[in-house]
């Protein structure tokens, strides 16, 4: 209670008021004081012919009375320490009344409405420091009220502020009268938001849009003198635009295309207005903020027509259905056909003409529908375009389609001749035109215009002609007068052993890997290091410089030559040639070594079933022949040597055209070659090779 009595008591209006009163009774009653003392004091006669020395001693002796009267003086005392304890009162330090928060929301800072700034009591303008950022043009304007006993600093902008901006003010060194204490005070305002398209009418997706009819854009919020919109259509059209405070009309200024897809498309550029020089400053680019399409009523004209193309049925009716009801008589007049036929007029409802020539339309004919823009709806508005289109009656039997097409390639054996007619044939007249050469038996079927003709196989690798006689018999049309052929080709034949495949294990194994790939299409499980014991080792170390025909090592011919991994001199390891694998494979299965063979030869033994084990290079490492010397005899080997497994072929036996291989080494479970570059790494070897059987 007291300390709401006391808040109340140093109040500074209530202190104002307070100082005014009692001001006011010390006025009244020292003035009530020297009246009667003027009453009492005895006043000598003042005669004009007094002397000057006698006035100034008559004034004298009434300011001494003022001095030495107890009265008078007690009481200026009082009503002079009175004023000062109430002055000390009134001028504390200065507070800041508006803005009462330091983060004001949406403010409107313009010329006609500045911001102002109000302060409980006087300040002293001279310290008062103040600043606005961002950075803002403007004046500041500053004003003391005496009789209010407060200050106001007001800012007037010079250009409007940026919208959607929080601006922060600044003030420092906010003192009072006496100028004993400083504050300083920090608050933000946020301007206008930046408007926003809230709706388009014609709204996105709209139909039949009158040509005259007004768009209207509606926006969010006032933005006079902060943005500015602006409006394209497409198609281009001239627009006439009026603002009326949040809407924009647009208005053609001639009437937009019936029956035509329009997008209006909004944009918006942020400016700032100067109030000085009276120009507008764009801050941004034009951003696309709405966008309409819409599409106007159609214009009178035509949906669909029919008959269309080619192989049109003589006895066809010509039919045309217009977008909207329409004045029959003027359409029929504006209806023609080239060349002429007779025929009449029939309607289903108000959009469908039909056309019924009294006798069959010539055959192998083209004619021309036209409706000129004389046709009329039945609000007698005109046709914007005529129309004018064409078709061709059935004529002439021909062939439309062949499959497999002219010129095909990799044909498959099993593949059925499809042969298609554009029109309706007599089946029997067709089927007898049909031949084939090389002559194949089949039988025939039909869908549709399409004759199929079924077989029970054709040959690998071999070119077929297809052809169709002039003659076929036509069932609404006129029969062919001429021939139709095509010709394709089989694909090659390719026989393909399933052979599994391992990499090997070793470096210089892959004649025993290619073995245990040969073994295991036979059943037969055997491992690398098993075999190659098996096939038998030479121990013969290398002696001597590589490349050098006296140098010394093992046979190949006899055994396996060299480390399995080429961890011995001189750095690499070799294996064996043939011999020695033929004899470890006969251990369990039937083998066969051929030497000078060929390639149909290889083709022949895969087509029986049978893999082959070859010799080649390996086409990496550097090809040559090497020769060294074991017991006197002169060793013949190959840098590069590598064994494969021959598991297929392409092409007939007697023409192969490429093998497919095992590669153990790099792991190609199945690696094509063509024949010329088979034939080139397998010479090498003299064309040798086993055959597992």
């Amino acid at each position: 209670m007291l300390k709401e009595l006391f808040k109340f008591l140093l109040n500074p209006n209530f202190l104002k008021i307070s100082l005014l009163i009692i001001m006011s009774l010390m006025v009244i009653y020292n003035a009530l004081l020297l009246l009667n003392w003027l009453k009492q004091i005895k006043k000598p006669e003042l005669d004009a012919n007094f002397s000057l020395l006698y006035r100034v001693k008559y004034f004298l002796r009434i300011f001494l009375y003022l001095l030495v009267n107890v009265k008078l003086y007690i009481n200026i005392g009082l009503f002079l320490g009175f004023a000062g304890l109430v002055a000390g009162i009134v001028v504390p330090q200065p507070k800041v009344v508006f803005p009462s928060e330091p983060a004001l929301g949406v403010t409107e800072v313009t010329k006609d409405k500045p911001l102002v700034i109000n302060f409980d009591r006087p300040i002293r303008k001279e310290n008062l420091k103040y600043s606005i950022s961002p950075e803002l043009g403007g004046n500041w304007n500053f004003k003391t009220n005496l009789y209010s006993g407060s200050s106001a600093l007001s800012f007037i902008p010079i250009e409007t502020p940026e919208m959607e901006t929080r601006y922060t003010v600044s003030l420092t060194e906010i003192r009072n009268i006496v100028g004993v204490k400083k504050e300083n005070y920090l608050f933000s305002f946020l301007t206008s938001p930046i408007p926003k398209v809230t709706a388009v009418e014609p709204a996105n997706g709209v139909q039949g849009v009158l040509p005259k009819q007004e768009i209207v854009i509606l926006t969010d919020v006032s933005h006079n003198e902060l943005a500015q919109f602006s409006f394209e259509l497409s198609p281009p059209a001239e627009l006439e635009v009026a603002e009326d405070g949040l809407k924009y009309i647009l208005k053609p200024k001639s009437n937009l295309s019936k029956g035509t897809d329009y997008t209006l498309t909004v944009l918006r550029t942020l400016t700032v207005y100067n109030y000085n020089t009276k120009k507008t400053r764009v801050l941004s680019e034009k951003q696309e903020v709405g966008k309409s399409s819409f599409r106007t009523i159609d214009a009178p004209g035509v949906s669909s027509y029919s008959p269309t193309g080619s192989g049109v049925l003589a006895n066809s009716n010509i039919q045309v259905e217009f977008k909207q009801d329409m004045n029959k008589e003027a359409t029929e007049k504006a209806f023609s056909l080239t060349p002429k036929a007779d025929g009449g007029f029939s309607w289903e409802g108000n959009r469908l003409l039909k056309f019924l020539p009294k006798n069959p339309l010539e055959k192998n004919t083209q004619y021309t529908v036209s409706i000129s823009k004389e046709a009329k709806a039945a609000d007698e508005s005109l046709f914007e375009s005529g129309l004018s289109y064409s078709f061709t009656t059935i004529g002439y039997v021909t062939v439309s389609g062949f499959y497999p097409a002219n010129s095909a390639r990799n044909v498959d054996i099993g593949t059925k001749i499809s042969i298609t007619f554009n029109q309706a044939v007599d089946h029997k007249s067709a089927e007898d035109s049909f031949a084939l050469t090389p002559k194949v038996d089949g039988s025939f079927s039909w869908n549709g215009n399409t004759m199929v003709f079924s077989h029970g196989g054709f040959l690998y690798s071999q070119n077929y002609a297809v052809s169709i006689g002039s003659g076929v018999k036509a069932v609404y049309g006129l029969d062919s007068i001429q021939a139709f052929s095509a010709i394709f080709t089989t694909k090659e034949q390719s026989i393909v052993l399933n052979i599994p495949s391992y990499r090997q294990s070793h470096l210089y194994t892959c004649m025993a890997a290619a073995a245990r790939d040969a073994l295991s299409y036979r059943g037969l499980s055997v491992g690398e290091l098993e075999f190659v014991g098996l096939m038998g080792y030479d121990p013969t170390t290398w002696s001597g410089t590589w490349r050098d025909a006296n140098a010394t090592w093992g046979d190949p011919n006899a055994a396996f030559v060299g480390d399995i991994d080429g961890n011995t001199a001189p750095g690499w390891g070799y294996g064996s040639h043939w011999d020695p694998v033929a004899k470890a494979l006969s251990k369990y299965r039937t083998v066969e070594v051929k030497q000078s063979w060929t390639v149909q030869g290889i083709a022949q033994e895969i087509a029986n079933g049978n893999p082959i084990i070859i010799w080649w290079v390996n086409g990496v490492w550097p090809a040559y022949e090497v020769t060294w010397q074991n017991n006197g005899r002169a060793i013949r080997a190959v840098n590069s040597m590598h064994v494969q497994v021959v598991k297929g072929f392409t092409g007939t036996v007697q023409n192969p055209t490429s093998f497919v291989v095992n590669d153990s080494g790099y792991g190609y479970p199945s690696k094509t070659f063509d024949v010329n570059t088979f034939a080139a790494k397998w010479s090498w070897f003299g064309n040798t090779g086993i055959v597992v059987r």
